[in-house]
């Protein structure tokens, strides 16, 4: 802070900087006036500033505002922002179309993250070089950073007046609708800028998300297999791809990306977690989902809805014990999932002939209003009784 010894050694240090790099600058101006054998080349002395001659014998001026903005280079390189746009603002204030001093401000401001304060510079250039796609390119840039759609909307659309497959001004406006909820629009700029870079993976992920929100399962797919495809190593759209192809049932395509993603990442939980799931649905591979799952608590820890999946695979496979033993783990976490947990509970108690069981476990479904599992419950209720009145017959008729 202000007052503080530090602040004042540090304020010596920038002004010693200063001074070297200004002195620098005018050694390097002075230089221009040595020819070669040491002859010093003819030059006029003029007020702020100096002329000489270059190496082929014209006439080169150094005003202030020149010296201005060479002295804002050499503090750019040194990564000094506060002082480099101190230059640049004396450079413009001198040399008022000073067309690179105003772009090189506005670079700077940007960088500094005061977006209002490079877009007016930028459009001071602009004013200077009315056909630079690259600064009506940076002032649109800096709108998105304020956030401000339409303003950036309005300067993309002019990059497409004079290229209309400007990548840039493609993949912005498709990111500008995206964000305005207009997806037919997204979709389409996104589409234009694959055009000229067919292979960005981010691009097309964006493209996929947006058949999403529109519910076509089909074009989503469609989109992350190209994704997919443009980067092979990026987890992420195998990952979203493999989920696709899940919600959509189609686990023998769901299954050879997960059983790439466990081996590439062995110690990943949600994998094994889907591929558990995946195997679960597949009647040739289900011997295989109960290793998967119990290999997924193994790594994550226990948690009831995983619990409740293993009961239910190991009720499938006529592992009765097994499926009691996974629903009894899970209800002990009490973490929720009670109706899928009281419901393979019953299920397997049903199949050990345990009916009377059966029956209290399914009366506990019931209980919980489940609607995905209440229903099925009322009715395995109806059906354990009259199982046990059967078992009972059958008893009498034996004795």
């Amino acid at each position: 802070m202000p007052g503080e010894p530090g602040y004042r050694i540090n304020l010596r240090r920038g002004e010693t900087v200063k001074k070297a790099l200004i002195l620098s600058v005018i050694a390097c101006i002075a230089a221009y006036g040595c020819a070669t054998g040491g002859q010093q080349a003819a030059s006029t002395e003029v007020e702020g500033g100096g002329t000489t001659q270059d190496s082929r014998g014209f006439e080169k001026n150094y005003g202030p505002a020149e010296i201005a903005y060479q002295s804002a280079q050499q503090f750019l390189a040194a990564g000094n922002y506060d002082e480099a746009i101190s230059h640049l603002r004396t450079a413009t204030n001198v040399k008022p179309d000073y067309l690179e001093a105003w772009s090189d401000l506005g670079k700077t401001l940007t960088k500094v993250k005061d977006y209002q304060g490079g877009i007016t510079a930028f459009e001071r250039a602009l004013a200077l070089a009315p056909e630079n796609q690259p600064l009506i390119a940076s002032i649109a840039y800096n709108y998105l950073f304020l956030d401000n759609l339409d303003k950036a909307e309005e300067n993309y659309a002019k990059l497409l007046v004079a290229d209309s497959l400007s990548y840039e001004a493609h993949v912005h406006l498709g990111f500008i609708y995206q964000k305005k909820n207009d997806a037919d629009r997204a979709i389409y700029h996104y589409n234009q800028a694959l055009i000229t870079q067919p292979m960005d993976a981010q691009t097309i992920g964006s493209i996929a998300s947006l058949y999403e929100k529109k519910g076509d399962e089909a074009k989503k797919i469609e989109y992350l297999k190209r994704a997919v495809e443009a980067a092979p190593d990026d987890n992420r759209y195998k990952t979203q791809l493999g989920s696709a192809y899940m919600k959509a049932k189609d686990y023998q395509n769901a299954l050879p990306i997960f059983e790439s993603l466990v081996q590439a990442y062995p110690n990943e939980a949600a994998y094994y977690q889907n591929l558990g799931l995946i195997l679960s649905q597949i009647p040739a591979r289900k011997a295989e989902a109960p290793a998967a799952l119990e290999k997924t608590l193994e790594l994550k820890g226990d948690d009831a809805f995983v619990c409740g999946i293993l009961a239910m695979v190991y009720n499938d496979l006529a592992q009765y014990q097994k499926a009691i033993a996974a629903a009894k783990r899970g209800l002990d976490l009490k973490m929720g999932q009670e109706p899928i947990l009281y419901y393979q509970y019953g299920a397997a108690l049903s199949k050990l002939e345990d009916f009377g069981g059966a029956i209290a476990m399914f009366q506990k479904v019931v209980a919980t209003n489940d609607p995905q599992w209440t229903d099925a419950a009322r009715k395995q209720i109806d059906r354990q009784i009259a199982l046990k009145k059967r078992a009972e017959a059958k008893q009498q008729q034996q004795q």
